[in-house]
């Protein structure tokens, strides 16, 4: 195929991944679906993780970055609602990022905006960072489980009978965006809260004198 770019190559890529998950995503298939030979790959992509870097890329494109609002909580929650939309959209390509350890330039280019958003808030730089590192953690660690969560099936009565917690847990209809929403604001919250009082509580510490 005369006209076969990197752009092509993604958008194939990506189909193939959300079709056949991360076991049928192989450097044959993408080609199959894009009408060449395996190797003609090979002059664009260097191997499968390089492949796999350009299906992130793709599925972080789709959606534009939510544009600054200038108040650092409404900025956080915005981004985070995009991740979590990306990655439903896309499920799979959590699945490639970890198994080939992808960093791609828009991946970076998130963690970057998320640690400055920090930086925002009048923590200082150390605590900045702490905070943008645990919420981001739970961030992704929440949109991950529920990506996960909804393509598994409720264990059957024989299971949940004598475990009436867990049945509400698991049976309980609910607002998967409204709780991520409530997750998000209140990690945020109480991180903001908690590390802005360890800072105050700091600085009234007595200071050692010098010798």
């Amino acid at each position: 195929m005369a006209d076969l770019d990197v752009e092509r190559i993604a958008a194939a890529a990506l189909a193939v991944a959300d079709e056949r998950g991360a076991r049928g995503f192989t450097m044959r298939a993408v080609a199959e679906a894009l009408g060449v030979s395996p190797m003609s790959l090979y002059h664009h992509v260097a191997d499968k993780a390089a492949l796999a870097a350009l299906v992130v890329d793709a599925a972080m494109s789709e959606r534009p970055l939510p544009a600054p609002t200038g108040d650092w909580r409404e900025d956080m929650w915005q981004l985070a609602r995009w991740t979590r939309e990306m990655t439903l959209a896309h499920p799979v390509v959590g699945h490639l990022r970890n198994q080939h350890k992808v960093w791609t330039q828009s991946m970076l280019g998130v963690s970057e905006r998320w640690v400055s958003l920090w930086q925002q808030t009048g923590l200082p730089l150390e605590l900045a960072v702490r905070a943008a590192v645990t919420s981001s953690l739970a961030v992704l660690g929440a949109v991950d489980e529920e990506a996960r969560l909804a393509h598994m099936d409720v264990p059957d009565d024989s299971l949940l009978n004598w475990m009436p917690n867990a049945r509400l847990l698991l049976t309980t209809r609910h607002n998967p965006a409204a709780n991520f929403e409530l997750l998000v604001r209140s990690v945020i919250d109480g991180l903001h809260a908690r590390l802005a009082e360890e800072d105050a509580r700091a600085a009234r510490a007595p200071k050692r004198a010098r010798r």
